[in-house]
């Protein structure tokens, strides 16, 4: 019963070995055959689920893309200037496009302000009716839950 076990574990081990390597032989050969010394995608982008930007290279020209579930199509021939010009202005900007810092401090400005209007409102009291129909019902509940039975610990 235990060499029957064993030769079960050592075939599906060899399987599991015989699929690695295949797979690993086949993706090298999948990855040299797309590769291409002409081409390039230098960069893509999506815009939704299904629709995505991609800027290709072909030799020393650009080519920006628009690829969708039904079409594929050439938006814009861009000449490496243009990309060089772009890049240089990326390296001068010291401003982030994205600036954290000053969206953080907006929120915890709305908090603050916030919080000192519900600090006024509690120094300037609420209405004297409301708050005794509210101790009230509290009071009411309070009775309530001492007269259960079934009392949570």
């Amino acid at each position: 019963m235990w060499l029957e076990l064993l030769g079960v574990v050592l075939v599906f081990g060899s399987i599991l070995f015989l699929a690695y390597v295949a797979a690993k032989y086949v993706g090298k050969k999948a990855a040299g055959a797309m590769k291409s010394k002409h081409m390039q995608v230098v960069e893509q982008i999506s815009l939704s689920l299904d629709k995505r930007l991609v800027l290709v290279r072909v030799g020393t020209d650009y080519f920006l893309f628009l690829s969708g579930k039904r079409e594929f199509k050439m938006v814009a021939r861009i000449t490496p200037d243009k990309i060089a010009e772009t890049e240089q202005q990326e390296e001068t900007s010291e401003e982030p496009v994205f600036d954290f810092k000053r969206v953080l401090n907006k929120y915890i400005s709305k908090n603050e302000e916030k919080t000192h209007t519900k600090k006024t409102r509690e120094s300037i009291g609420p209405d004297s009716q409301e708050d005794g129909t509210i101790r009230k019902n509290i009071n009411r509940l309070l009775q309530l839950r001492e007269k259960r039975y079934d009392k949570e610990v």
